[in-house]
């Protein structure tokens, strides 16, 4: 063993060790069609309703700690045989077509923490005085990854849908 200067090599491992988080990643709550079906066949949840974020997380599909929204997951996509009304922050390809097949829709929306605390805990605000605020509009990297805004109060009906298309046809008649 060689004596000598080499504490700076020692410290090095530990910084490397240690995970390093992006400072803008998102994390968002996972929850499946599987278990969306089987709380629909329990009643908790109306499948004629939107089924909103708030709708997940008061059901129980959904832990309590959402930190910047829900993911659709298409686990359990087999199970949906029903047309369904979704609005979620992020949605999988399988999941997506799933609940079009059955003649569903699925709306990505963007919440930011404000706006998502609104959606989740509209009580919050009466109890301080605080009027709801306005829904934000989504960052310039994540505009292709929504549909829309989210709208506060919480939603009850899906709104419809607006292809290019349409709206082109539309404007010319």
């Amino acid at each position: 063993m060689k004596f000598g200067f080499g504490g700076a090599d020692s410290i090095a491992p530990s910084f490397a060790e240690k995970r390093i988080q992006k400072p803008f990643s998102l994390t968002f709550q996972p929850v499946g069609l599987g278990k969306i079906a089987y709380l629909i066949n329990a009643g908790k949840i109306d499948s004629h309703e939107l089924i909103t974020m708030k709708t997940l997380k008061d059901t129980g599909a959904i832990g309590k700690q959402i930190e910047d929204g829900v993911r659709l997951m298409g686990r359990g996509a087999e199970k949906i045989k029903w047309p369904i009304h979704l609005e979620v922050s992020r949605v999988t390809v399988r999941a997506k077509e799933a609940v079009e097949a059955a003649g569903g829709s699925v709306r990505k929306v963007y919440y930011n923490k404000l706006g998502l605390r609104a959606l989740l805990k509209p009580e919050w605000f009466e109890k301080k005085g605080r009027l709801l605020p306005r829904a934000a509009r989504p960052p310039p990297k994540q505009k292709d990854k929504v549909d829309s805004i989210g709208r506060l109060p919480a939603p009850t009906k899906p709104i419809p849908f607006f292809t290019e298309e349409g709206a082109v046809a539309s404007s010319s008649a």
